[in-house]
């Protein structure tokens, strides 16, 4: 979930060996309808009122792996700190795996009765820095009672995905590794929650939208380096996963999906 245009990642608190993908901050400055464009990821969100000292009403959501994009109102004052999770990692850190929350989002007490520890999140603060540091602290301790790192094989197998940017069959992943596809498809499915070929297509919807906004490529010359058949094929990707066509970017919010 990345509920406002002001979306912004704090580089100081990514922590892969605790599964921190990247924590985050939004706050919302003037009504509007934020664009959430699937990313394979979940998240842990605290939601609040920035306009308030101290901090006292805290929404916990959690949201699970989605392969559609969804609007989301948001208004002004209305703040969220969050933290993406690594795929691999959900289990661990909130005890149910991420297929279980699979388009769906969590809020409040059905958060907190999946996960009860959950509600420490909650307590009143002074600032959203202070959510942040909650939020790596709940992370921190969550994998130190259940430390449970990625094996080497479900690394190498993410990072195949990720290094083809989802271009590469699972089949042809399958062979490198010397693995079965039925093996391939298990361990990405146990990771993300997601078929392996959703999680594929997700992945390369998000380097092409790179090439096209961040490199600045014309949509054909994007299209063959994001490995798509031809333009139309990547024009048709953007409109399913992104409701957006390759000349309509710019209010786009695209989050870092690290290897």
């Amino acid at each position: 979930m990345r509920p406002s245009s002001s979306y912004v990642e704090l580089p100081a608190g990514a922590d892969p060996l605790l599964g921190i993908e990247a924590v985050w901050l939004s706050l919302a400055n003037q009504p509007s309808n934020h664009r959430v464009l699937p990313d394979g990821r979940c998240d842990i969100i605290l939601r609040f009122c920035a306009s308030t000292v101290p901090i006292s009403r805290i929404s916990v959501v959690v949201t699970g792996p989605t392969t559609a994009y969804y609007d989301v109102a948001v208004e002004p004052g209305m703040g969220f700190a969050g933290i993406r999770l690594r795929p691999g990692f959900f289990q661990c850190i909130l005890g149910f795996k991420p297929i279980s929350l699979r388009e769906q989002t969590l809020v409040d007490d059905v958060a907190i009765s999946a996960c009860p520890p959950l509600a420490t999140l909650c307590a009143e603060t002074d600032t959203p820095e202070a959510l942040h540091d909650r939020l790596i602290g709940f992370v921190r301790s969550r994998v130190g009672q259940d430390h449970a790192p990625l094996s080497r094989q479900t690394r190498r197998i993410l990072s195949a995905f990720h290094a083809s940017s989802g271009r590469l069959p699972v089949q042809d992943i399958a062979r490198m590794h010397g693995l079965s596809a039925r093996t391939v498809q298990r361990i990405v499915l146990d990771a993300t929650g997601l078929p392996p070929k959703s999680y594929a297509r997700i992945l390369q919807f998000h380097r092409a939208m790179r090439l096209l906004r961040d490199h600045r490529l014309s949509p054909s010359e994007a299209a063959v380096e994001a490995g798509y058949a031809d333009q139309a094929h990547m024009t048709h990707a953007l409109r399913r996963f992104g409701g957006l066509s390759p000349a309509r970017l710019a209010d786009a919010t695209l989050v870092t999906l690290r290897d």
